[in-house]
């Protein structure tokens, strides 16, 4: 049921990250190529359906401030970037599915931590909830844009 993401998803996964661009930063079809070629992982579930792209902490991706914060603070890790689950699937576990997907990727090759962030401007306290839920504990927060954007980060230890 998980699988790589292919060329026959990114109109699915356009879809929803517009459908959640509040939370998420603004994607093209050109963003999304460039970020699944720096991807370490990229997978989805049920045709594109819940979609999970991360990467390691070696991974040169200019100007991302998540990532360079992160850096400051770990050596060593594996950062969940963007994660979508289509409305219409909510509530069949495809978050969870992706999850457990990633940690025993990251398990399996050396990597200490998963870490990410979670928008508190504006708030995402269902996505707080999932995190604390599936083991992460806080860890730091940003302000990215003052007034527009602000997260707080998320480790969990493996």
């Amino acid at each position: 049921m998980i699988g790589e993401i292919t060329k026959a998803h990114y109109d699915q996964i356009l879809r929803m990250n517009k459908q959640f661009v509040h939370w998420l930063a603004p994607m093209d079809r050109d963003e999304l190529i460039y970020i699944l070629n720096l991807a370490k992982y990229a997978r989805q579930i049920d045709n594109g359906r819940g979609v999970l792209i991360g990467y390691d902490n070696d991974t040169v991706y200019p100007n991302h401030e998540n990532m360079r914060w992160l850096a400051k603070k770990f050596d060593r890790f594996f950062y969940i970037d963007r994660v979508i689950v289509d409305g219409k699937a909510s509530g069949k576990g495809y978050g969870k599915m992706l999850y457990v997907d990633i940690e025993n990727y990251a398990r399996s090759n050396g990597y200490p931590r998963l870490v990410c962030e979670v928008n508190t401007l504006p708030d995402n306290p269902g996505s707080h909830s999932f995190h604390e839920k599936m083991g992460f504990v806080p860890c730091g927060q940003q302000v990215v844009k003052p007034g527009i954007k602000a997260v707080r980060y998320y480790e969990k230890s493996l």
